[in-house]
Protein backbone atom coordinates (compact mmCIF):
# COMPACT_ATOMS: atom_id res chain seq x y z
CA UNK A 1 0.00 0.00 0.00
CA UNK A 2 1.38 3.37 -0.55
CA UNK A 3 2.38 6.01 1.98
CA UNK A 4 1.40 3.41 4.77
CA UNK A 5 3.84 2.55 7.40
CA UNK A 6 5.43 -0.94 7.74
CA UNK A 7 4.36 -3.79 10.12
CA UNK A 8 5.80 -4.20 13.06
CA UNK A 9 5.75 -7.29 15.32
CA UNK A 10 8.35 -6.67 17.74
CA UNK A 11 8.79 -3.58 20.77
CA UNK A 12 12.60 -3.49 20.14
CA UNK A 13 11.97 -2.69 16.96
CA UNK A 14 9.71 -0.30 16.91
CA UNK A 15 11.79 1.54 19.16
CA UNK A 16 14.45 1.20 16.86
CA UNK A 17 12.60 2.80 13.84
CA UNK A 18 11.45 5.61 16.22
CA UNK A 19 15.11 6.25 17.09
CA UNK A 20 16.28 6.40 13.59
CA UNK A 21 13.64 9.25 12.35
CA UNK A 22 14.03 11.07 15.21
CA UNK A 23 17.81 11.06 14.65
CA UNK A 24 17.51 11.05 10.65
CA UNK A 25 15.22 14.76 11.09
CA UNK A 26 17.66 16.27 13.76
CA UNK A 27 20.69 15.23 11.43
CA UNK A 28 19.03 17.45 8.50
CA UNK A 29 18.09 20.63 10.81
CA UNK A 30 19.15 23.48 9.38
CA UNK A 31 20.64 26.26 12.11
CA UNK A 32 19.50 29.77 10.99
CA UNK A 33 18.15 33.07 12.56
CA UNK A 34 14.66 33.17 13.02
CA UNK A 35 13.94 36.59 13.87
CA UNK A 36 11.07 38.05 12.25
CA UNK A 37 7.81 39.73 12.25
CA UNK A 38 4.79 39.15 10.99
CA UNK A 39 2.80 42.60 9.82
CA UNK A 40 -0.56 43.01 11.02
CA UNK A 41 -1.58 43.25 7.04
CA UNK A 42 0.44 40.15 6.91
CA UNK A 43 -1.86 38.00 9.50
CA UNK A 44 -4.85 38.86 7.88
CA UNK A 45 -3.47 37.28 4.60
CA UNK A 46 -2.51 33.94 6.51
CA UNK A 47 -5.56 33.80 8.33
CA UNK A 48 -7.73 34.50 4.83
CA UNK A 49 -6.07 31.53 3.74
CA UNK A 50 -7.27 28.67 6.24
CA UNK A 51 -10.56 30.51 6.61
CA UNK A 52 -10.14 31.40 10.39
CA UNK A 53 -9.21 28.31 11.52
CA UNK A 54 -5.93 25.87 12.43
CA UNK A 55 -5.06 24.46 9.12
CA UNK A 56 -4.05 21.04 11.36
CA UNK A 57 -7.09 20.58 13.98
CA UNK A 58 -10.07 22.96 11.87
CA UNK A 59 -10.03 24.81 15.16
CA UNK A 60 -10.99 28.31 14.86
CA UNK A 61 -8.47 31.05 15.52
CA UNK A 62 -8.31 34.82 15.81
CA UNK A 63 -6.39 36.86 13.73
CA UNK A 64 -4.79 38.51 16.88
CA UNK A 65 -4.44 35.19 18.72
CA UNK A 66 -3.05 32.59 15.53
CA UNK A 67 0.40 31.08 15.15
CA UNK A 68 1.79 31.52 11.82
CA UNK A 69 2.92 27.69 11.12
CA UNK A 70 5.83 27.15 8.40
CA UNK A 71 4.55 24.74 5.71
CA UNK A 72 8.14 23.88 4.91
CA UNK A 73 9.10 24.21 8.47
CA UNK A 74 12.09 26.31 9.58
CA UNK A 75 14.44 23.79 9.92
CA UNK A 76 14.34 22.27 6.93
CA UNK A 77 15.23 25.74 4.99
CA UNK A 78 11.50 27.03 5.01
CA UNK A 79 11.41 31.29 4.44
CA UNK A 80 10.10 34.12 6.20
CA UNK A 81 7.06 34.79 3.94
CA UNK A 82 3.67 34.70 4.02
CA UNK A 83 3.50 32.07 1.15
CA UNK A 84 5.16 29.52 3.45
CA UNK A 85 2.73 30.78 6.53
CA UNK A 86 -0.78 28.79 7.70
CA UNK A 87 -2.71 29.82 10.56
CA UNK A 88 -2.75 27.27 13.38
CA UNK A 89 -3.76 26.91 17.15
CA UNK A 90 -0.93 27.55 19.70
CA UNK A 91 -1.52 23.45 21.01
CA UNK A 92 -1.27 22.14 16.97
CA UNK A 93 2.06 24.76 16.22
CA UNK A 94 3.75 23.51 19.56
CA UNK A 95 3.40 19.50 19.37
CA UNK A 96 3.52 19.27 15.09
CA UNK A 97 7.36 20.86 15.51
CA UNK A 98 8.84 19.74 12.13
CA UNK A 99 8.46 15.58 12.28
CA UNK A 100 9.44 13.88 8.95
CA UNK A 101 6.44 11.97 7.41
CA UNK A 102 6.32 8.95 8.45
CA UNK A 103 7.60 10.29 12.19
CA UNK A 104 4.09 12.03 12.52
CA UNK A 105 2.61 8.91 11.24
CA UNK A 106 3.99 7.05 14.35
CA UNK A 107 3.07 9.66 16.45
CA UNK A 108 -0.56 9.92 15.31
CA UNK A 109 -0.70 5.93 15.52
CA UNK A 110 0.50 5.57 18.98
CA UNK A 111 -1.59 8.78 20.25
CA UNK A 112 -4.80 7.24 18.64
CA UNK A 113 -3.89 3.68 20.49
CA UNK A 114 -3.29 5.06 23.90
CA UNK A 115 -6.15 7.08 23.68
CA UNK A 116 -7.78 4.04 23.38
CA UNK A 117 -6.55 2.19 26.33
CA UNK A 118 -7.06 5.51 28.25
CA UNK A 119 -10.98 5.55 26.96
CA UNK A 120 -11.10 1.57 28.04
CA UNK A 121 -9.53 2.27 31.43
CA UNK A 122 -7.11 -0.52 31.13
CA UNK A 123 -4.28 -0.95 33.18
CA UNK A 124 -2.33 0.43 30.75
CA UNK A 125 -4.29 3.07 30.18
CA UNK A 126 -4.58 3.87 33.85
CA UNK A 127 -0.60 4.28 33.80
CA UNK A 128 -0.62 6.26 30.75
CA UNK A 129 -2.88 8.80 32.19
CA UNK A 130 -1.37 9.32 35.53
CA UNK A 131 1.85 9.75 33.98
CA UNK A 132 0.55 11.96 31.03
CA UNK A 133 -1.15 14.27 33.88
CA UNK A 134 2.13 14.15 36.13
CA UNK A 135 3.94 15.19 32.77
CA UNK A 136 1.92 18.03 32.03
CA UNK A 137 1.35 19.26 35.78
CA UNK A 138 4.80 19.79 35.47
CA UNK A 139 4.94 21.82 31.97
CA UNK A 140 2.25 23.85 33.36
CA UNK A 141 3.98 24.78 36.63
CA UNK A 142 6.72 26.20 34.23
CA UNK A 143 4.30 28.54 32.89
CA UNK A 144 4.32 32.46 33.37
CA UNK A 145 0.70 32.42 33.88
CA UNK A 146 -0.50 28.73 34.43
CA UNK A 147 -4.49 28.07 33.41
CA UNK A 148 -6.90 26.96 35.27
CA UNK A 149 -7.69 22.93 35.38
CA UNK A 150 -10.82 22.23 33.81
CA UNK A 151 -11.26 18.84 35.58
Amino acid sequence: MMNELPYINDALELKTVLRQLRLLRRSEKIKAKRKYTITKADRILIHLKTDGKCHICGQEVSVDKFEADHVKSHSKGGQNIIDNFLATCRTCNNYRWDYLPDEIKWVLKLGVWARKQIEDNTTLGQEIAKSFIQYESKRENRRTTPRNSTG
